[in-house]
C-alpha cells in the first residue's frame, strides 16, 4: 500500500475568505495536510513521525488561486498579442495562425502555460482550448495539462478552424469537426464520470461559442449531450452581444455555466436588470479578465459588480500571448478600474466624496480564490483554507523585498505580491513549488517552448499577419463582438 504524504506547515499566518462572510480571516495557525486534504488547523500542532515539517514563520499562506478563464495553448505565443486589438486579434490569430498549429506546438504551449501558470500560485485553471482541430491535438493538450500537475477543468471546444479568410470566412472541416468532437467528447468523459484523472484532479469540461449558427434545437440537444456525457463545466465567450439571453430564453443557463468577460453588462446599471437577473437566478458565473478586457477594446470590465450583485464571479488571465500569467495582476486592475470608474461617477455627478472606498482588497483577493471556486462549482473542495478541503495552497516568503514590513496578508498579496514572493505550492497535497522553484525541470520545457515559438513566428511574420488584417479591415471592416 502507498504511504500517504504528510507535511505540516508550521508557524505560519493564514490567511483566507470564509464562505458566508464578506470579511476574510487572518490568523496564526499550523496546517497539516496529509495525502490530498487538510486533516488540521490549530496553533501548535506536534509533528508525528512521517511529517515533513515545513517551517512558515514570517510566511502567509492562502488559498491557491482559482483562474477562470485561460487558453493555456497560448503560451506558445507568449507575447506576440500585447498590442492587439480583439477585431484585430482574431485576423491575425483565431482565423490564421491558430489553424496551423501542431500538436507538438499545442502541447508545449499548454505544458508550459500550466507551469507558468503553478509559478504564480495559481493551482486551477478552467482552460477553454479552443484549437482542438483534430484528434491529435486534443491528445496533446490533454496529455500537457495531465503531465502538469495543476487542477485542470479542460474545455475542448466544439468549433472548427476556418479554411478560408477571404473574401469571407469559410469553414470547409465543420461537419467532420462536429462528428469527431462529439464523439471525443463521449470516449473521454464517460468511462470515470468526466474525471480526466481517477483522483478527480483534471475534470473535462466543454467550450461553447456555437450560437451563432444553426437553430436553438441543436444547440439545446448537444449540450443536453454534453451535460449527460457528463462535463463539469460549460464556457462560452461574451464580449458586447446578447447571448446571455439567448442561453436564457432557450433554456440553456445553469449553475455549470461560466461566461468569460461579459462586459456588456457594463451598460446595464439598473438593480433589476434582465441580463444580471439571468445569471443570478440561474447560478452561471462571470470569468473577468480585466487586464486584457480593457486593453483590446472588450469593454469595461464588471468582476467587481458582480460581487456586489451576488452574481458569481472569478478572475482569469485569457492568454499570456496578450498579457501576464498571473492573477495579482488581474486582482489590481480589477479593483482599481472599479474605483477610479466609481470616482469618475462622483465626480461627474457632483456627489459628496465618500468616506472609504466602495471596493477592498478583500474583494480582489475573495475574486481570486473562492470567488473562481464558486464560479466553477468547486467552492466544497477548494477556494478557502478549511479542514476537510483539498490541500491547494500558496506559502508566501512575508521577509521578501516585495512584502517585508506589510502587516497585512490581503492588502500585501493583492497590490505588492509577485511570482518571486511564491515560495512553495501545493495542488491536492502535492508540492509542485519549493524554495521558490518549480519542482519540474523548467530548462528543457523553455527550450522546446522557445524553438516551438520561433518556428510559428517563422511561418507568420508580422507583416504577413498585418497585410491580412488591413485585408480583412478594408473589405469587411472590424469584426464586432
Amino acid at each position: 500500500m502507498a504511504t500517504t504524504t504528510k507535511y505540516l506547515l508550521k508557524g505560519g499566518t493564514i490567511a483566507t475568505c470564509v464562505q458566508g462572510s464578506g470579511a476574510p480571516s487572518v490568523y496564526k495557525a499550523d496546517v497539516l495536510v496529509e495525502g490530498t486534504t487538510i486533516t488540521r488547523i490549530e496553533q501548535d500542532i506536534a509533528p508525528e513521525a512521517g511529517v515533513e515539517v515545513v517551517d512558515c514563520t514570517d510566511k502567509w499562506i492562502t488559498p491557491g488561486f482559482v483562474d477562470t478563464h485561460r487558453h493555456v495553448f497560448m503560451t506558445v505565443l507568449r507575447a506576440n498579442h500585447c498590442d492587439y486589438l480583439l477585431s484585430e486579434y482574431f485576423i491575425k490569430m483565431s482565423w490564421t495562425v491558430q489553424g496551423s498549429l501542431t500538436p507538438s506546438e499545442v502541447g508545449i504551449g499548454t505544458l508550459a502555460g500550466c507551469l507558468d501558470a503553478l509559478h504564480n500560485g495559481v493551482t486551477t485553471l478552467l482552460d477553454h482550448f479552443h484549437a482542438a482541430h483534430t484528434p491529435a491535438h486534443a491528445d496533446a493538450a490533454l496529455a500537457a495539462v495531465l503531465e502538469s500537475g495543476a487542477r485542470v477543468i479542460w474545455a475542448p471546444a466544439r468549433q472548427s478552424a476556418p479554411t478560408q479568410l477571404l473574401p469571407a470566412l469559410q469553414y470547409g472541416h465543420e461537419p467532420e469537426a462536429a462528428r469527431w468532437q462529439r464523439e471525443k467528447l463521449r470516449e473521454l468523459g464517460a468511462p470515470n464520470a468526466g474525471r480526466l484523472r481517477p483522483d478527480g484532479r483534471v475534470t473535462l469540461g466543454l467550450a461553447y461559442d456555437a450560437l451563432w449558427q444553426g437553430p436553438m434545437s441543436t444547440h439545446q440537444e448537444y449540450l443536453a449531450y454534453a451535460r449527460s456525457v457528463p462535463v463539469s463545466v460549460i464556457t462560452a465567450h461574451i464580449v458586447q452581444g446578447p447571448q446571455i439571453l439567448q442561453w436564457r430564453d432557450g433554456g440553456l443557463l445553469g449553475p455549470d455555466v461560466v461566461f468569460s468577460h461579459c462586459n456588456v453588462l457594463a451598460d446595464r446599471a439598473t438593480p433589476d436588470d434582465e441580463m444580471w437577473a439571468a445569471l443570478k437566478e440561474s447560478g452561471a458565473a462571470i470569468a473577468a479578465t480585466p487586464e486584457d478586457e480593457l486593453g483590446m477594446a472588450h469593454g469595461n470590465p464588471v468582476a467587481l459588480d458582480a460581487l456586489k450583485r451576488g452574481v458569481k464571479c472569478g478572475l482569469g488571465v485569457d492568454a499570456t500571448s496578450i498579457n501576464s500569467g498571473d492573477l495579482f495582476t488581474q486582482m489590481r486592475i480589477a479593483l482599481q478600474w472599479a474605483r477610479g470608474h466609481d470616482h469618475e461617477r462622483i465626480h461627474l455627478n457632483k456627489e459628496t466624496p465618500p468616506f472609504h472606498n466602495k471596493y477592498s482588497s478583500a474583494d480582489a483577493f475573495r475574486l481570486a480564490t473562492l470567488g473562481g471556486a464558486e464560479a466553477l462549482g468547486l467552492d466544497k473542495l477548494i477556494g478557502t483554507i478549511e479542514v476537510g478541503k483539498r490541500a491547494d495552497l500558496v506559502v508566501f516568503d512575508a521577509n521578501s523585498v516585495n512584502l517585508a514590513g506589510a502587516a497585512d496578508p490581503i492588502g500585501g498579496i493583492v497590490f505588492h505580491a509577485a511570482s518571486e514572493d511564491v515560495e512553495m505550492v501545493l495542488v491536492d497535497g502535492e508540492i509542485v513549488k519549493r524554495g521558490g522553484k518549480l519542482v519540474r525541470d523548467w530548462a528543457p520545457v523553455a527550450k522546446e517552448l522557445k524553438k516551438s515559438a520561433d518556428g510559428v513566428r517563422e511561418r507568420w511574420p508580422e507583416d504577413k499577419l498585418e497585410e491580412n488584417w488591413k485585408k480583412w479591415y478594408d473589405t469587411n471592416g472590424a469584426p464586432v463582438f
